[in-house]
This record gives C-alpha cells, structure tokens and sequence, in this order.
C-alpha cells in the first residue's frame, strides 16, 4: 500500500510540473477559494488545470488538566506543544468536478512539565495525506453547494502514527447574502484495521467586510467513543492579494476545558493559484 501512496505521490508531482510551466491566466476563473485556514473544508473544487498551493505555519498547545493526565498516567501540569513549520497541501484540478490532493505538514513537538521543558524532539514529518475532493451539487436555493472528500491517511514518515486512516467527509456551503456565507462539514476518520471511528463536525461563517478582507468565526469539535469529546472555536482574517493569492491570519481555543483552561491555536499562511493557459 505504502509503495502505491508513493507512487501516487510522484505522479501527482509531475502533473503540477506541467501546470508550473503555465503563465497564470488572471482573473479567468475569478478569485482564488481555499480549504486554509479554517478547519471546514471547502464546497468548492480547484478548477479544472488549475495548481494550487496552500501553506503556513501554525502553533498549537494541548495543557492536559489533572484527571485527564492522571487517566492516562502523565504528571500533573503537563501540556504539549507543537510548533508546525510548514501546513503544506497541494490541490490540482483534474476536471470541472474532482480535484486530486497531497498533504504534507512538518512539526517540532516538546513537553512541558510546570513549565519546564522536559522532552523536546527534533524536526518530524507528520502523517501524508493524499486523496480527492469530488463536486456533488451545486447551490440552488436552500440546498447548498456540496461536495465529498475522500483521503488516505498514511505514515510514510510518521513512525507514531499506528495505523492507516480514511478521511472521508462532507462539505456544504450555502450564499446568505452577498458578503455573507456559511461553511458546514460532516465527516471522520475511519481506521483501516480495528479501532474507533470517531465523528468531526464543523461550521464557519465568512464575511467580506471589504472588497479584499474577509473574517470569519468557526466552531469545530470531535466526537469520540474512546476518548473525550472536543469543541473548539476560532476566528481569523484573510486578504486576497489578487485573484490567485490569498493571506490568512487566525487563532483559536478549546470551549470544553477537557484537556486544560489554556488550549490555543495560533497560525498564518497563504495560498496561491496558478492556472493552466
């Protein structure tokens, strides 16, 4: 399997070769729409030819309260910390209705104990993801813009991660008016050997305050049957350089105080577009 996920890999690396020798045709396809930096994913599909990239960088810090550290055996006041030097996925439309995806992000974790750092670890590659997003329906009314995402989740490079997973989720988005939209996904993690399927729902809400400034607020959050349960919110802003090149800031922290009173997430990136002549 590992040998088909890598041959995949380069294929896919070799399609975005040939978008790269392609002058980006502005504005063809109107602005530049992205899966970052929300943890909703996108109704919509890359076009067809097009290349996209979207990056960034992000901290994130998991303070694990006293019953929970003491549930699985860590010291109290002890928290994770992960520094992701680069949230990298790669996006390139095959057709009108199906994109084909890699994911691939880069991180340094340390432990803190007290806040004292007791471990730190060293540059690691998190778990490769690689997959497709297909177009379902289009908006018409009260039924939003739908589309499905299927991803294998694998540890090429991540030798923590335990076993292959299936990301497979629904994506919705509906128009509220012309500044105003509302994001939503339904979906979880299936794994490919014995173990729980655990449930992720999310919902955003954009708004376009200015012609090239966007904000919104999300709430997202897990549902598990072997673990704790998760709701978290968070809120950012982007800005749309041009048609194909979009800048996001945001932040965000845990409503459910499962894992401690100071969980946050803070990240920024871009994302960039080049489109087949």
């Amino acid at each position: 399997m590992k040998r088909s996920v890598i041959f995949a890999m380069l294929a896919f690396s070799l399609m975005a070769n040939g978008v790269f020798a392609q002058e980006a045709n502005e504005g063809a396809m109107g602005s530049i729409i992205t899966d970052r930096p929300t943890q909703t994913y996108s109704s919509f599909v890359v076009p067809k030819g097009a290349f996209q990239i979207e990056s960034g960088i992000g901290y994130s810090r998991a303070a694990f309260s006293n019953s929970i550290a003491n549930a699985v055996n860590l010291p109290e006041d002890y928290a994770s910390e992960n520094f992701t030097l680069n949230f990298l996925q790669l996006r390139y439309g095959l057709s009108d209705k199906l994109e084909l995806r890699l994911a691939q992000n880069v991180y340094i974790n340390r432990i803190k104990f007290d806040g004292d750092v007791i471990n730190r670890r060293d540059v690691q590659f998190a778990s490769t993801w690689i997959g497709a997003k297909f177009h379902v329906l289009n908006e018409d009314g009260f039924v939003p813009k739908t589309s499905f995402l299927a991803e294998y989740v694998t540890d090429i490079f991540d030798e923590d991660m335990g076993q292959d997973l299936l990301n497979l989720r629904f994506n919705f988005s509906n128009t509220l008016s012309e500044k105003l939209t509302l994001g939503y996904g339904l979906g979880g993690f299936v794994p490919t050997q014995n173990g729980p399927f655990y449930l992720e729902y999310s919902m955003v809400g954009s708004y376009a305050f200015q012609p090239n400034w966007g904000a919104f607020l999300e709430l997202f959050g897990t549902l598990r049957n072997d673990w704790v349960n998760t709701h978290n919110v968070d809120m950012g802003v982007t800005y749309l350089v041009n048609n194909n090149l979009q800048l996001d800031v945001y932040t965000g922290f845990d409503l459910t105080n499962n894992f401690g009173e100071t969980d946050f997430i803070f990240g920024l990136g871009f994302s960039t577009r080049i489109l087949k002549k």
